[in-house]
């Protein structure tokens, strides 16, 4: 108790004044977007003020400019609901970021030593950089489009954002600002799926509708009618929803009375996972929770594993039933989505990702070693339409980079991977105890590898956004993990005596 209620301050870090403004920030982004969805003056004029803004508070502070990048990451879902003639505000940001960063550590002596990192991970990292570079290149000359070169480039831009990951965390406001990011990202989260689904699955909403429109060409997400009043509500951040879940279920396989609100927010993470209904999502949790064995008690890890498990089934099964009126459990539909992986000819989308295949390969055979460059298309014939089609999303992860980074950029990737889960293991390693915080992150890196399979992750502007944040915690002094404790047990809890005297 002593140890636990030293770390304890008067106020816990999530019931914060704060937490509740950024909630209200992440749904006023998408109300404010969806009433503003084909007014591009009004919009543009809205971005051109938050650049103002950013701008006056990164010279003010660069701390209070890297929170507004940080918050729109968290709470600006896939970074479209607000555009400037074309470029998202997310790109706009992110490149002023970038340029007066860079700029200021240039030319102001004493800020440099942060352009680099004397880490092993950070050289690999260089040597894939000069793959992208190659890549892009040869996504030019093989005339596969600007547009669609660029489209491929900006995801690995955000490697850049590793400087600043790294040496920007060192304030206590900064920690505690990201923490209770990341805590509205899935509680927002979760609330804006459930709403979504209420809407479709009463009947206030039907497919086509503006809402829909806006949801699929803005917030780039997919409602799917599956039957029986069951509506899919996907959306490309929910791929960050299983790595926190690893972490969260890692943190509470521990041996110590857990604040309550821990389970609250793992339901909501499965909340998530249900309306989303991804199957390499769920298999990628499945991974990740059979990783957490590691140093873990097999009492404690099955416990944890049965309560994940438990939780999903009572939700699906519970929203099954409330949406089809009683009249099914949902678990039928279930077993169809995982049957496909079987026997893809009896899912639509199962069987296109088939059918990707053969065009996919013969892209690769063209080009294997250096890769055909960024851009790169196929073209299939749809099974449903029979009509022909082109296009730049693989649905094949890993293919899709071997197809346009070839053998060389492949193993430049994999040897940063491997220092990543090489560092991770390490750190477990030289931990006596409390290991559970790194042994969740590893289980959620796994998990990133496993989403890649059948989804762009790696190369997906979240996926790289996430992987970063993973590189530049693990390349952190071990002995910086105090702090990282001293925050964990500060989310929920707080001082009883402490709190006696308010």
């Amino acid at each position: 108790m002593s140890t636990f209620q030293s770390l304890l301050t008067k106020k816990s870090i999530f019931l914060n004044a704060q937490t509740a403004w950024l909630l209200v920030g992440f749904f006023a982004l998408r109300m404010g977007s969806f009433f503003l969805m084909g007014h591009s003056i009004i919009q543009g004029f809205i971005v051109f003020g938050i650049i103002m803004l950013f701008g006056m508070l990164y010279f003010h502070e660069t701390h209070y400019g890297w929170y507004l990048l940080l918050g729109e990451f968290f709470l600006g879902g896939s970074g479209h609901f607000l555009e400037f003639f074309g470029l998202s505000l997310r790109s706009i940001l992110l490149i002023t970021f970038l340029f007066l960063w860079l700029t200021q550590h240039i030319v102001q002596k004493h800020r440099r030593f942060r352009l680099r990192i004397d880490h092993r991970i950070g050289y690999a990292l260089l040597v894939f950089g000069a793959c992208i570079m190659l890549a892009t290149a040869l996504g030019i000359y093989h005339g596969h489009g600007m547009k669609q070169v660029l489209s491929d480039l900006v995801p690995f831009s955000y490697f850049i954002l590793l400087l600043p990951f790294y040496h920007y965390f060192y304030k206590k406001e900064t920690q505690e600002y990201f923490i209770r990011l990341v805590f509205v990202f899935i509680l927002g989260s979760a609330l804006f799926s459930l709403i979504t689904f209420f809407i479709y699955s009463s009947g206030l909403g039907v497919i086509h509708d503006t809402f829909y429109t806006w949801f699929r060409d803005v917030a780039m997400g997919k409602i799917t009618d599956v039957g029986n009043g069951f509506f899919r509500v996907v959306t490309p951040e929910h791929l960050l929803v299983v790595p926190a879940m690893l972490l969260m279920s890692s943190l509470i396989m521990r041996d110590e009375k857990h604040h309550t609100n821990w389970y609250v927010f793992l339901a909501l993470g499965m909340l998530i996972l249900v309306f989303d209904l991804s199957r390499i999502y769920i298999l990628a949790l499945g991974v990740g929770l059979f990783v957490l064995k590691y140093t873990h008690t097999l009492q404690h890890w099955l416990k944890v594993c049965a309560m994940n498990a438990a939780i999903f089934f009572l939700l699906f099964v519970g929203t099954s039933s409330i949406a089809s009126g009683f009249s099914t459990t949902g678990l039928g539909l279930l077993g169809f989505r995982f049957a496909s992986i079987v026997q893809p000819t009896i899912e639509t989308s199962a069987y296109t990702r088939t059918v990707l295949l053969k065009p996919i390969y013969a892209l690769i055979a063209q080009h294997p070693i250096i890769g055909n460059g960024l851009g790169s298309t196929i073209t299939f014939m749809a099974p449903k339409t029979y009509a022909f089609v082109t296009t730049g999303q693989f649905d094949w992860g890993y293919l899709e980079l071997l197809a346009e980074f070839g053998i060389v950029g492949i193993l430049a990737l994999l040897v940063v991977l491997m220092f990543v889960g090489y560092e991770l293991i390490q750190k477990i390693a030289s931990l006596s105890d409390y290991r559970d915080f790194y042994v969740g992150l590893l289980a959620g890196f796994v998990a990133l590898l496993v989403m890649t399979i059948t989804a762009p992750v790696l190369f997906h502007v979240l996926g790289v956004f996430y992987l970063v944040l993973l590189i530049a915690m693990i390349m952190k002094p071990i002995h910086v993990f105090d702090e990282t404790l001293t925050l964990i047990y500060r989310i929920f809890n707080r001082s009883k005596d402490d709190a006696l005297l308010e």
